[in-house]
């Protein structure tokens, strides 16, 4: 008797589903009765205030990783993620690259140049990696059209 290659790979991708998904309820869980705190995660330092720069790219980077696992288990291989997704994801992180300068500016002005420097190094590796990605895509193109 062999085992059906297709109906095995099928089960471990839903049991490994069920337990990401298990997983973040658990985590959620915890968020809500207080055993995890994610003040620190969401607030600006030395503030009350909720960061937006902040709980956009956590809500954007899960988005994306949820839907390219979601992606990657329905087709049974990897995605090739889109350059457009890449490019929103790098200008999320680039609003909050950009809100870490003006907090560190406002209360050290020589800070502000190593702000501004490393929101520089953040988009240097975002084209890098964008531009390494186009080129696998285009090798991926080019090996399926043969």
């Amino acid at each position: 008797m062999t085992p059906n290659w297709a109906t095995l790979a099928f089960l471990f991708a839903a049991a490994l589903l069920l337990v990401i998904i298990g997983t973040a309820f658990l985590v959620l869980y915890l968020i809500a009765i207080g055993r995890i705190n994610i003040y620190d995660l969401l607030a600006e330092p030395d503030s009350n205030k909720a960061s937006l720069s902040r709980f956009q790219f956590l809500l954007f980077t899960f988005v994306i990783a949820g839907l390219f696992l979601l992606l990657s288990v329905e087709s049974g291989g990897f995605v090739i993620i889109p350059d457009s997704v890449l490019g929103l994801l790098g200008i999320s992180a680039g609003t909050y690259a950009v809100s870490k300068g003006i907090t560190a500016s406002s209360k050290n002005p020589t800070a502000a140049s190593g702000a501004a420097t490393a929101h520089a190094d953040a988009a240097a590796a975002h084209a890098k990696a964008a531009a390494a990605h186009a080129d696998a895509a285009a090798k991926a193109a080019d090996a399926s059209a043969t």
